[in-house]
């Protein structure tokens, strides 16, 4: 795929919480309080192709991999989210950097359930 790797919050924003609502799909009992902070996150972005990696640290302790993946939705194209365990120390291959803003604003949706 090509396209840049950003950091940029808002887009970074809008892969979690895709994620986040996927992650329901697949678990209609999936709330934000299960997570307890996003420890690392990755992104490859172009105008309709989107590729976000984030390893969350799950409210029981729990590692996982989320690797949301998304081709111009608006048109009506797929989304797709893949959720691997991790083992202690495990770190998928990828461009990543701690996600503050994230963090921050993960903290107050979870506020707002």
């Amino acid at each position: 795929m090509t396209g840049a790797v950003s950091e940029d919050p808002v887009t970074e924003d809008w892969g979690f919480l895709r994620a986040c609502d996927l992650a329901r799909t697949e678990d209609e009992d999936f709330e934000l309080a299960w997570i307890a902070e996003v420890e690392a996150a990755w992104q490859v972005t172009d105008l309709d192709h989107g590729d976000f990696g984030f390893i969350v640290v799950m409210a029981d302790g729990r590692r996982c991999y989320w690797r949301y993946t998304s081709e111009d939705t608006g048109a009506g194209r797929p989304e797709d989210l893949v959720v691997i365990e991790l083992t202690a120390g495990e770190v998928p291959a990828g461009d990543w950097h701690r996600p503050d803003q994230l963090n921050a604003r993960l903290k107050v949706l979870k506020r707002f359930g």
